[in-house]
C-alpha cells in the first residue's frame, strides 16, 4: 500500500494564545513561519499540533491557552489525507467541557481520534528531553506509540487511572490508619494487567526504534561517535505483581505507588557516557533531532501516512553542515509537509538558495499577529 500524504491546507485561529483572529494557508511542502521572538511563530506551530493531538504541546492546562482575558478559542483545521478533505474543530469555553469535531461529528472518545494525524514536534524547549526529568522521556514514548496503537493509548490510560486512584487510597490509608489490604489488591490487579501491556508495548517499540535512530544519527553527523539508547524499568528484571507485594509497606509509608511503568525511563549515551553529562549543546541537539526524525519515520511506517513536522527554531546551535544534512532528510520523498519557524529572513533566503529549494511558501508575521 503507498503511503498517503498528510497536508495542512487552512488553520484558523480566534482567541488562542496571542492570536485574536488570524487565517493562514499552506504551502503542500516546505512552509516557512519567520518573525521577531514573541510574535506567534511558535503558538501557530501549536495550534497544528494541537489539532493533530487534542492538547497543546506546550501548555498544561487549556485555560493559559486562550487569548489575554478571554474565556474561549477556537481552532479549526481543513487537512487532506490522500486528496481526501477532513475538517478538525477545537472549541473551547472556560468551564465547559471542550469539543473536538471531525467532519462536523463530535469526537467522543480520545483513542478513536489520536494518530488519525500524525505529527512529529521539534522546539527548543526539547533540550529538557535530554538533560530533564524522566517524565519527558515517557512522553516521547508516549506520544509516539499512541499515534500508531490505539489499545497502547486506551492500556496507558486505564493505568493512569488506577494510579491515581491507589495514589488517593494509600494517602487515605496513611490519614485515616483504615488499611484494607483487600482493596489494595483489586488495585494492584488491575494495574498489573495495564502496566504490562504498557511495558512490553514501550519494550517491542524500542526494539524497532533503536537501529532507525542510529541511521538517522550518523546521517546527520558524519563521525565515530558512537550513540546508544537504553530502557530502563522497574520490570525489566521483575514481576510486576510481586514487585507490587513486596513494596506495599513502602508504598504505604510513601503514600504512593513507588514502582511500576509510571518510572520508566530511557538513558542516552554518548560514546558509552550519558549525554546529558558529557554531551555538548551542538551533540545535545544532534541527538535530539535523531531521535524526533527517528520518529517521524517509524510512525510513517507503522501508520503508512506521512507526518506532518513542525521544526521550531531548530537551527540556532547548528552548523551548516548539519543544516545541510536536514535538508536532505526532508528534500526525500519520505517526508512530507514541513512547518519551519525561524527569526531571520536572510538565513531562510540562504538556505532556500543553497539547497535550490523551489516548493515552498513564506509566511511573515508581524506586530498584527
Amino acid at each position: 500500500m503507498p503511503i498517503q500524504t498528510l497536508q495542512v491546507q487552512q488553520l484558523k485561529l480566534t482567541n488562542y494564545k496571542n492570536y485574536t483572529f488570524q487565517h493562514f494557508v499552506f504551502g503542500d511542502k516546505l512552509n516557512f513561519i519567520v518573525g521577531k521572538n514573541g510574535i506567534g511563530k511558535t503558538t501557530l506551530l501549536d495550534a497544528i499540533y494541537y489539532t493533530c493531538f487534542t492538547k497543546s504541546y506546550l501548555t498544561s492546562s487549556d485555560i493559559l491557552a486562550t487569548n489575554f482575558d478571554s474565556v474561549f478559542f477556537r481552532i479549526e483545521t481543513n487537512l487532506t489525507l490522500q486528496s481526501d478533505n477532513q475538517l478538525v474543530e477545537v472549541k473551547y469555553l472556560k468551564q465547559e467541557k471542550k469539543e473536538i469535531l471531525l467532519n462536523n461529528a463530535k469526537i467522543e472518545r480520545l483513542t478513536d481520534f489520536v494518530g488519525q494525524f500524525p505529527c512529529v514536534i521539534i522546539t527548543p524547549d526539547d533540550n529538557q528531553f535530554i538533560i530533564g526529568t524522566s517524565e519527558l522521556r515517557r512522553k516521547f514514548l508516549d506520544a509516539t506509540i499512541s499515534q500508531f496503537s490505539a489499545p497502547y493509548l486506551q492500556q496507558l490510560m486505564l493505568y493512569n487511572k488506577i494510579i491515581t486512584q491507589r495514589n488517593a487510597y494509600l494517602k487515605s490509608c496513611f490519614e485515616h490508619r483504615n488499611y484494607d489490604s483487600s482493596l489494595l489488591e483489586i488495585y494492584n490487579q488491575q494495574l498489573v494487567q495495564a502496566g504490562n501491556f504498557v511495558f512490553n508495548a514501550r519494550k517491542q517499540f524500542i526494539h524497532r526504534f533503536i537501529p532507525i535512530f542510529h541511521e538517522v544519527y550518523h546521517r546527520i553527523f558524519n563521525g565515530n561517535e558512537q550513540v546508544q539508547i537504553r530502557y530502563e524499568s522497574d520490570l525489566n528484571d521483575n514481576d510486576f505483581e510481586i514487585l507490587l507485594r513486596n513494596n506495599e509497606n513502602q508504598d504505604r509509608q510513601a503514600q504512593r505507588t513507588t514502582k511500576g511503568i509510571h518510572t520508566d525511563d530511557l538513558v542516552f549515551e554518548l560514546n558509552q557516557f550519558p549525554i546529558r553529562k558529557t554531551g555538548s549543546q551542538g551533540q545535545q541537539k544532534t541527538f535530539l533531532l535523531s531521535l524526533k526524525l527517528a520518529q517521524y519515520q517509524i510512525i510513517q511506517s507503522e501508520k503508512q501516512i506521512q507526518p506532518l513536522l513542525l521544526l521550531d527554531d531548530i537551527f540556532d546551535k547548528l552548523d551548516t553542515e548539519r543544516i545541510a544534512k536536514i535538508f536532505q532528510l526532508i528534500h526525500e520523498n519520505s517526508i512530507g509537509q514541513v512547518f519551519i519557524s525561524d527569526t531571520d529572513i536572510k538565513r531562510i533566503q540562504d538556505i532556500i538558495n543553497t539547497h535550490s529549494i523551489t516548493q515552498y511558501n513564506i509566511i511573515q508575521l508581524g506586530e498584527s499577529a
